[in-house]
């Protein structure tokens, strides 16, 4: 299951569909990835999963992604607004 959940981040983040709970599920999945390998060979504070889990959450609070706009046009979003 995890790994129909992976391409899946992979395109709705770039795209700016469903933007919300593809960067937080990216953030989880990296920070998962980050406690697996605890404790960690180098700097547990500045590791490159916990950057990318940060810059997941920054791009949902910018609003990336250039079919963000079309997606939050479609009646599911109008609906259901944390899709966006």
């Amino acid at each position: 299951m995890v790994a129909l959940r992976i391409p899946a981040i992979g395109l709705d983040v770039p795209l700016g569909i469903a933007m919300w709970p593809a960067a937080a599920a990216g953030a989880v999945l990296t920070v998962m990835m980050w406690s697996a390998v605890l404790p960690p060979a180098n700097n547990p504070f500045m590791d490159d999963h916990l950057i990318y889990a940060a810059v997941l959450v920054l791009l949902a609070v910018l609003g990336a992604g250039r079919l963000g706009r079309l997606w939050a046009a479609t009646p599911l979003v109008r609906r259901a607004p944390w899709l966006t």
